[in-house]
């Protein structure tokens, strides 16, 4: 039984059904496969992860390869969290990211506590720009602090 991770160019055909039910099982959106795959063949890192040949783990980042990366889309399948998947996961990313400047993330709220452990810290002045549903969702889902009635009710 073994863990695989591949990456970028290793990556020659992805089950996009697989990978929109891992991310929509760990908590993140639910996805339409053709934007799912349009953003992640576009992400400047793409991260696979197989157990035994099965998807089971995925992540994604954008870049300015000088400065910033942006890591989002980490996600292990629900039936192989906490077995030290995730950690071997960020483990890879972190090799790969950290020459290149500070990373930041969106981190489902009860993630956090997993991402403080690779030294991310929460960040005070992070602001977001998002219209009518996208806002409320981001509010009620613990993003955002709870939105005054006149702004979460924008139909924008």
């Amino acid at each position: 039984m073994s863990f695989t991770i591949i990456s970028n160019d290793s990556i020659v055909s992805v089950d996009w059904l697989r990978l929109a039910e891992i991310l929509e099982l760990s908590g993140l959106n639910k996805r339409e496969l053709p934007k799912l795959q349009h953003a992640f063949e576009h992400s400047q890192f793409r991260y696979l992860g197989f157990y035994d040949g099965i998807l089971m783990a995925t992540a994604r980042a954008i870049s300015d390869l000088t400065t910033v990366s942006y890591l989002c889309d980490v996600a292990i399948h629900p039936e192989f969290q906490g077995r030290g998947y995730g950690k071997q996961l960020m483990q890879h990313i972190l090799h790969d990211l950290t020459p290149l400047g500070k990373i930041i993330l969106y981190a489902v709220p009860d993630k956090i506590e997993f991402y403080r452990r690779f030294h991310f810290h929460p960040l005070l002045t992070a602001m977001a720009f998002v219209k009518g549903e996208g806002l409320t969702r981001m509010s009620e889902l613990g993003y955002l602090p709870p939105l005054p009635p006149q702004e979460s009710s924008c139909g924008d």
